[in-house]
């Protein structure tokens, strides 16, 4: 059967799916063209999205030991600013290098421990070649968590931490 007259009228008159009830055909046209406008730009952020994804993967793969290991002396998240990638890569990277824990905190406490013994030895309070050897102690120790950074302190570091701070308090409640 085919449509009569008037039934191709009516399919002839009626509106494209697209377009609202409202609307004649040249703005609905109008919002075809953005809406294919609107996919385009989609599709372009995405790549632009992968692309940038891949340059970061990249850049995680440039992060060397010897890069990394330059910014063990400041904190992890000023590390990961100063190296222009996001703190979850820079720690994935880290682990991937079998650095566990970011040594920070273990650099600045030897480095404040040799202030400390290099200030004893200015005032005199203790034997000059006992000093000398306890620094030169504490700057192979530092190198050697520079090379690697999960190692734990040793002993005598340790001990010799906890003189200082012993001293330190001394000191302090003598001035009381």
């Amino acid at each position: 059967m085919e449509p009569s007259n008037n039934q191709q009228k009516q399919i002839q008159h009626q509106p494209p799916l697209l377009m609202c009830k409202n609307e004649e055909n040249g703005s609905a046209e109008n919002d075809l063209e953005d809406e294919r406008k609107l996919t385009s730009k989609r599709s372009h952020l995405s790549t632009r999205l992968r692309s940038s994804n891949s340059m970061s993967l990249n850049s995680s793969k440039m992060l060397s030991r010897e890069t990394i290991s330059n910014y063990f002396y400041m904190p992890i998240t000023q590390a990961a600013k100063e190296l222009n990638v996001g703190l979850t890569l820079l720690k994935k990277r880290c682990r991937e290098l079998g650095i566990r824990r970011w040594p920070h905190r273990k650099l600045a406490s030897l480095q404040t421990l040799i202030r400390n013994i290099q200030e004893l030895g200015n005032e005199g309070e203790e034997s000059e070649e006992k000093l000398r050897n306890a620094i030169e102690l504490l700057e192979r120790e530092r190198k050697l968590l520079e090379e690697v950074p999960d190692m734990r302190l040793e002993d005598n570091t340790k001990r010799l931490r906890q003189a200082c701070f012993k001293a330190n308090y001394k000191k302090r409640k003598s001035w009381r």
